[in-house]
């Protein structure tokens, strides 16, 4: 069974065009300018302060550069970038760069099996291995092959976390999470994640993982999950259109055989599908199964495909 392998690009502040940004929040409560987010590139960073009665609001919040919790975790849980029941999947290759209140501890960098590939950004890097040769930083493991770095640069404000990884792990579920345990602590971030799935017809869709997909169990019966909204493979072309006509008619959709190489588009025409989807697909055809029933349906989905998705982005990037 061949595979076909993507990947995804996660902006929390951070962006991979940047190797050395600036970024930072400002967590020192006896600092007039306390709660503020600086220099910050794509995406919001994440501030953790659960006193919501001495700071009802931070001033990141006001400014829409983070993203604020209220409840302090050991492992937040940011993300489901796959999840594929009854189909193979290799997690192949991770690099992740974040500025944070706080440092790797020790000599400890995590990379977790439990019993889902798991992998952590933010203060922490990827679970449970000690490194004892290693004196200085940056730290190379030639056992779990990953490089690990802390502060080869410096901020104003905070430690800089650098992790890189490369190997071959099947698991047919991976998330993006976060080893906080602490409050009043703040993080930005970037990552990128590779990997491989089995060769399949494909729902192209953008779903939220909670709400929409995990929900309905003909779905998950149907095809996979990615927080792509592309790399979603399904046994069947046709189920997979049966299934997203009844439950999302009023939704816009394409479904890509792999068979034939056609794409099939729902509430869709030819010219609302980007470039970088016909270079990843390659569809010899395109079929219109129902014309959009207003442009906003397309353009809705066309906005998310593109929000969720860096395919512009070389794979060898540093973060």
């Amino acid at each position: 069974m061949p595979f076909v392998t993507t990947r995804k690009v996660y902006y929390y502040g951070l962006s991979i065009a940047n190797p050395s940004s600036n970024a930072y929040c400002q967590n020192d409560t006896s600092k007039s300018d306390y709660g503020k987010c600086y220099n910050l590139e794509q995406g919001q960073a994440i501030f953790i302060q659960s006193n919501t009665s001495a700071y009802p609001t931070l001033q990141c919040e006001t400014d829409n550069t983070c993203i604020r919790y209220t409840n302090v975790l050991g492992i937040r849980t940011l993300d489901t970038v796959y999840n594929y029941p009854g189909k193979q999947a290799v997690l192949q290759y991770f690099v992740t760069r974040s500025h944070a209140s706080h440092p790797i501890v020790g000599r400890v960098t995590y990379f977790r099996l439990t019993p889902h590939a798991s992998f952590t950004t933010g203060g922490s890097l990827i679970v449970g291995f000690n490194n004892y040769e290693a004196t200085t930083w940056p730290v190379y493991d030639a056992t779990m092959n990953y490089k690990a770095y802390v502060n080869p640069y410096t901020i104003p404000s905070g430690y800089v976390n650098i992790a890189r990884w490369v190997g071959n792990v099947f698991t047919p579920t991976a998330y993006l999470v976060c080893n906080e345990a602490v409050d009043n602590a703040w993080y930005a971030f970037t990552t990128v994640v590779v990997w491989a799935y089995e060769s399949s017809p494909l729902a192209v869709i953008p779903l939220d993982y909670d709400k929409e997909y995990v929900p309905h169990q003909e779905l998950r019966n149907i095809f996979g999950y990615a927080s792509t909204g592309v790399d979603q493979p399904g046994w069947n072309a046709d189920d997979i259109i049966s299934i997203l006509k009844e439950l999302f008619p009023n939704r816009a959709w394409a479904v890509f055989d792999d068979r034939t190489y056609t794409l099939y588009l729902y509430n869709l025409t030819p010219d609302f599908i980007p470039d970088w989807l016909v270079d990843r697909l390659a569809p010899v055809s395109m079929k219109v199964l129902k014309p959009p029933s207003a442009s906003s349906v397309a353009e809705a989905w066309l906005d998310e495909l593109n929000r969720r998705n860096a395919y512009n982005t070389p794979l060898n990037v540093e973060v």
